[in-house]
């Protein structure tokens, strides 16, 4: 089969979503299909990859939005391909015409503000993208109660829950992340990790504040944000509370960091933090690390429950507790969170999953 992927992003690898694109792409290839993937302008020049025009870049705040109208208009290459995998409700419409159109969910957006007029219409756009496509995958229990379905957190995955909707949660391929020795050069050895773009959904100015809870009680303890500076006014926000807190030398803003050297960061440090506030699913960097051994703590944001690791409430008071107390037991923690993400989301189930959703 032909497979196009509709997304915002894929190529070069930054977030989580991207990191999800790449394994469906891995996944079918392997089981002999043909990928090709429709995102945004970038520099790349992976021959699978069609990126909209340079133009688009240019209008950074909008071009979530562009992307979608772009690809409505190829539609004569679409409809070449036998099936069509839309990550983001948004990018469903466009192609809502085609007869296998898959949509995937990575997560909740309207839940930051929930009664604003931009929650309702995003709300909206995931419910018609829900009823209007051939099949549609979930990667979290949360979307797929504000769907109307009644599955609850941490319901077994990797099945079909309704005709034609599906609850495949994240997996992490344990080839890649796996326990390893530590290596003491990595700019995260022995600190608490925040593997997190910068945006106000992802939380991490919450994770700067709840480290200066702990701060005074743990002398040695300090704090690495490994993303990118993605929304300015997050990036102040967290800055602010750098400031603020006087932790210029107990908190560093690494920057992005290829993928594909996040194994190294999670070995390296001594606990993840996953701060989200809300807009997120089962979180990719939260199994990474788990299944590298070193033990996560996160927010009860979205589908976050769905993973087995250490939850705390969106409040910072709690997030301190919780991470002070993680800090504290997590060699006992890492083994006991590496055990559980072996058997709950482990690659081949996934695999077998997406491979049973593609074939009808």
């Amino acid at each position: 089969m032909r497979i196009a992927q509709l997304t915002y992003s894929y190529m070069p690898l930054i977030g989580g979503a991207d990191t999800y694109a790449h394994q469906l792409r891995h996944t079918f290839e392997g089981a002999g299909h043909e990928v090709v993937v429709y995102q945004r302008w970038a520099e790349t020049d992976d021959p699978a990859v069609r990126r909209a025009p340079r133009w688009m870049a240019r209008a950074r705040a909008k071009a979530f939005w562009l992307v979608p109208y772009w690809i409505g208009l190829q539609r004569r290459e679409l409809r070449r391909c036998d099936v069509l995998i839309a990550h983001y409700p948004q990018y469903c419409r466009p192609a809502r015409w085609h007869r296998r159109l898959i949509g995937l969910s990575h997560g909740v957006t309207w839940d930051d503000r929930p009664d604003s007029s931009a929650a309702r219409i995003k709300k909206r756009q995931a419910t018609r993208a829900f009823e209007v496509c051939a099949g549609y995958v979930a990667n979290d229990t949360f979307f797929l109660r504000e769907m109307g379905l009644d599955v609850a957190p941490g319901a077994e995955g990797f099945r079909e829950v309704a005709p034609g909707k599906w609850y495949i949660p994240n997996c992490v391929d344990e080839r890649i992340f796996a326990p390893g020795p530590a290596d003491r050069l990595n700019p995260a050895y022995g600190k608490i990790l925040v593997p997190r773009n910068i945006y106000f959904n992802r939380g991490v100015d919450l994770a700067v504040e709840a480290f200066a809870r702990i701060a005074p009680e743990l002398r040695d303890a300090e704090l690495i944000i490994v993303g990118e500076p993605s929304q300015p006014a997050a990036v102040q926000a967290v800055n602010d509370a750098i400031f603020r807190h006087h932790l210029q030398y107990r908190v560093t803003i690494q920057g992005g960091v290829p993928w594909t050297e996040m194994p190294h960061y999670y070995r390296a440090a001594l606990m993840t933090v996953i701060p989200s506030r809300c807009g997120e699913g089962t979180s990719l960097s939260a199994l990474e690390s788990m299944s590298c051994g070193t033990p996560v703590l996160s927010t009860d944001a979205g589908g976050l429950p769905d993973i087995p690791c250490v939850h705390a409430r969106v409040d910072i008071d709690d997030l301190a507790e919780k991470m002070l107390a993680t800090y504290q037991d997590a060699a006992d923690l890492g083994r006991a969170q590496l055990e559980a993400v072996r058997q709950r989301h482990h690659r081949e189930a996934w695999e077998k999953a997406w491979l049973k959703v593609i074939e009808g």
